[in-house]
C-alpha cells in the first residue's frame, strides 16, 4: 500500500510515494495537516531546522495501541526537551503515516472526537499555543477590556484577534500587506477590529502587543509594538526575537529569551514574565512560550468545537497533497496568492481516507 509525503528539496517540497510502515511500531494515519508560519520559514530557508518533512499541525488515526483505534492531534514540543519539535527538528506530519517512538511518544498526542468539518481540528495546536499565550497575558496585564495590538495577520495571528474579540477587547490588527486586511475586513467574523498597515498607524495607547510577525520582520514589529505600549504594557513575544532584532529596541539585547521559560503549559512566574525597558526608559512587561499542553489542547477542541463555522472559515485552501504542492511552493517563494488570484490565508493537506489509500 502506498501512501504520500511533502518532501523538502531545497527551498522547494515535492510530492514523494511513501510505503506503509511495518511491524507492530504504533502509528498515527493522517487526516489532515495544516501549513504552518513556521512551516514557511524553515521550507523557505530561514530558519536552521533539518526536518526533511515539515508539519506539526495535524489530526490522524492512532493505531496500535491498547484500548483501539482513535482520533488525535499533537503536541509538537518535547516538554523533556524544548528543542525536540516535530516538523523542525525531526520529520513532521505531512505524509500518510506517522510512526510514534523516542521522538514522538504516545504522551504527546491528545485525543479529540470527530467534527464537521474534519479539517478545522487541525486549528486544535495553534488554538492551543493562542490559549497559552493568553493564561499569560492574564496573569500580567490589568483586569477589565483592555485594548490590544496584534502585530501580523497571519493565521496564528487572526486567531489572536478571534480571541481577544471572544474576550471583549478593544482589538488593532497591525499588517505589512493591505491585500490581507482587505482579505480581513470583508471577513465579517473577525469584526470588529481597526486594521492598520505596518508604519502607518494611527498612534494610539494599547494595554497588550501581540507580536506574531515572520522572524525577518521582528526588529521593526517589536520596535513599533513597544512604542505603542503604555509603560508597563504587556508585549507578548509569538515568534522568536533573537539579540539582533531585539538590540534596536531594548536595552538588554537577550530579553528575548523570556519565551524559553514557560514551556508546554508551564510558567515560570520569574524567568517567564520580565521587565524589559526601551532605549527611551520606558518598562515593558515582556513575555512568550514554546508548545502547548494536553489540557490547552483540549481547551482548544472545545473553542472549535462551538464554533467551527467560524474557525473553520481561516482555511481558505483545503487540497489534495498534490494539489498542494504548487500553492505550498508558492508560499516558501514569499508569493501569498494561488495562480487564480486568491488570497492563501490557511493551507490544509488532506489525505486520503486517513492513509488507507493505495
Amino acid at each position: 500500500m502506498t501512501g504520500w509525503q511533502l518532501v523538502r528539496s531545497g527551498r522547494r517540497v515535492r510530492i514523494v510515494p511513501m510505503e506503509r510502515l511495518r511491524g507492530d511500531q504504533p502509528y498515527v494515519s493522517m487526516l489532515a495537516v495544516g501549513l504552518c508560519g513556521t512551516d514557511v520559514q524553515i521550507g523557505a530557508g530561514h530558519r536552521g531546522d533539518v526536518a526533511g518533512v515539515l508539519g506539526h499541525e495535524g489530526v490522524g488515526i492512532l493505531h496500535g495501541v491498547p484500548g483501539g483505534d482513535r482520533m488525535v492531534v499533537f503536541n509538537p514540543v518535547d516538554v523533556r526537551d524544548q528543542d525536540s519539535i516535530l516538523g523542525h527538528s525531526f520529520d513532521g506530519l505531512f505524509r500518510s503515516w506517522v510512526p510514534l517512538g523516542p521522538e514522538l511518544p504516545l504522551s504527546t498526542l491528545q485525543e479529540v472526537q470527530p467534527l464537521d468539518p474534519m479539517a478545522v481540528l487541525t486549528l486544535c495546536e495553534p488554538l492551543g499555543t493562542v490559549l497559552y499565550s493568553w493564561e499569560l497575558i492574564e496573569r500580567s496585564a490589568p483586569a477589565g477590556p483592555l485594548s490590544v495590538g496584534i502585530w501580523g495577520a497571519g493565521p496564528i495571528g487572526l486567531l489572536h484577534v478571534r480571541r481577544a474579540i471572544d474576550q471583549g477587547h478593544d482589538v488593532e490588527l497591525v499588517e505589512a500587506r493591505p491585500e490581507r486586511l482587505a482579505w480581513v475586513e470583508d471577513h465579517s467574523r473577525l469584526a470588529p477590529v481597526h486594521l492598520s498597515v505596518t508604519g502607518h498607524r494611527t498612534p494610539r495607547p494599547l494595554d497588550v502587543a501581540i507580536v506574531c510577525a515572520p522572524r525577518l520582520a521582528m526588529a521593526s514589529a517589536v520596535r513599533e509594538a513597544a512604542d505603542a505600549l503604555r509603560p508597563d504594557g504587556t508585549m507578548v513575544l509569538v515568534t522568536a526575537l533573537d539579540a539582533a532584532a531585539a538590540a534596536p529596541t531594548f536595552v538588554d539585547a537577550t530579553v528575548g529569551r523570556v519565551r524559553r521559560h514557560n514551556v508546554c503549559g508551564n510558567v515560570d512566574p520569574e524567568l517567564g514574565m520580565v521587565t524589559a525597558v526601551s532605549h527611551e526608559g520606558k518598562p515593558l512587561v515582556l513575555t512568550g512560550h514554546r508548545g502547548t499542553s494536553l489540557a490547552q489542547l483540549h481547551a482548544a477542541e472545545s473553542a472549535l468545537r462551538a464554533d467551527p463555522g467560524g474557525y473553520g472559515a481561516l482555511i481558505t485552501h483545503e487540497l489534495s497533497p498534490e494539489d498542494a504542492v504548487d500553492v505550498i511552493n508558492r508560499r516558501l517563494d514569499g508569493q501569498f496568492r494561488t495562480a487564480d488570484g486568491s488570497e492563501i490565508v490557511k493551507v490544509v493537506v488532506r489525505f486520503p481516507d486517513g492513509g488507507r489509500h493505495g
